[in-house]
């Protein structure tokens, strides 16, 4: 007997060629990614952190992704006026923030007037590093270590001073988080910029100062300044006799360090977001790489998305519990 094909089977079998051939097509459309330059955003001055890390891995990406990738710097506002720039621009991978991540973190929290809300437009892409730092007192303070230097802290209430570089920044809360945690009372001294308040730590101007690696490494070598304690998860090998926080009792200030990321606007395709966290990871673990920031003081990393907006969630509780304790901050 002949078998017949039914009217339905063959309208069933046409709209399966015909939706396998749509798919087909809106894969073939779809174009590659990059098709041109990709712009990272960093919110701060040539000569950063941030924008030394960037240029480093722009030129690594740029020859994994034969696209040029362009460092754009947009300092101005604690990094509200690069943020805002990432924010605003399309969601296509081509656009990037790399930055500490005080103007996605902090500043959300103590800010009144911000133009865009980082924790909803931006999403998470790839760690990069982070940047420990060293609390430095003045050699002829009559404290050895850390234990002793809290103990002249409350037997002189509100008499010691420490620097910082802002109200609200890492410098100021990393601080603050170490007074909350053992009990004492430093007397806050903001400056504009590391030099400034170096130099009025080793003339005795003020007391204490939490800063970056290197510039600690060079004072305590020097003889005029005594490192006391690091804020970071391990001891650093450029000041390898220096205990963490963390070995000394007081937990709660570690992850006070410097933290770098790569960001993306809210949109920007997830599998875009996946490829470029795959090859930043890649370029991280270069040990060339690793060897010209390590000697700088940063410990380079990089991560998933899912990773990286944990990290940041965990940096802002942790923040928000010592803004909390202050009273709060709000700044214009």
């Amino acid at each position: 007997m002949k078998h017949t094909r039914t009217p339905v089977m063959l309208d069933r079998r046409r709209a399966t060629a015909l939706l396998l051939a749509t798919a087909a097509g809106s894969v073939i459309a779809q174009p590659a990614w990059p098709d041109k330059a990709v712009r990272i955003i960093v919110p701060t001055a040539a000569g950063s952190g941030s924008d030394l890390i960037a240029r480093v891995i722009a030129q690594r990406l740029a020859e994994a992704w034969k696209q040029p990738v362009l460092v754009d710097n947009r300092a101005g506002a604690s990094g509200v006026l690069g943020v805002d720039a990432v924010v605003k621009a399309a969601p296509d991978g081509h656009t990037l923030l790399m930055t500490s991540a005080s103007p996605v973190v902090i500043n959300p929290l103590v800010m009144r007037k911000l133009p865009h809300d980082p924790r909803t437009q931006l999403v998470p892409v790839s760690h990069v590093g982070i940047a420990q730092a060293a609390l430095l007192i003045h050699g002829e303070l009559p404290a050895r270590n850390l234990q002793e230097f809290v103990a002249l802290a409350r037997s002189r209430p509100r008499q010691l001073s420490y620097g910082s570089f802002g109200v609200g920044t890492g410098g100021h809360l990393g601080v603050e988080a170490f007074n909350q945690a053992a009990g004492i009372e430093l007397v806050h001294v903001p400056y504009k910029g590391t030099g400034p308040a170096l130099n009025d730590l080793i003339g005795g101007q003020i007391s204490a100062l939490l800063v970056d690696m290197a510039n600690a490494q060079n004072h305590v070598k020097s003889g005029k300044l005594r490192a006391l304690a690091i804020n970071g998860p391990k001891r650093s090998a450029l000041l390898p006799d220096v205990p963490t926080f963390t070995e000394l009792g007081f937990a709660g200030v570690e992850g006070t360090y410097a933290r770098f990321g790569v960001l993306a606007p809210t949109g920007t395709p997830q599998a875009v977001i996946e490829r470029i966290s795959r090859d930043l990871t890649a370029v991280l673990t270069d040990p060339a790489i690793q060897d010209r920031f390590r000697p700088a003081g940063y410990d380079l990393y990089g991560s998933t998305p899912a990773q990286m907006g944990q990290m940041l969630r965990d940096d802002g509780e942790r923040w928000g519990k010592v803004i909390t304790a202050l009273g709060g901050l709000a700044l214009d």
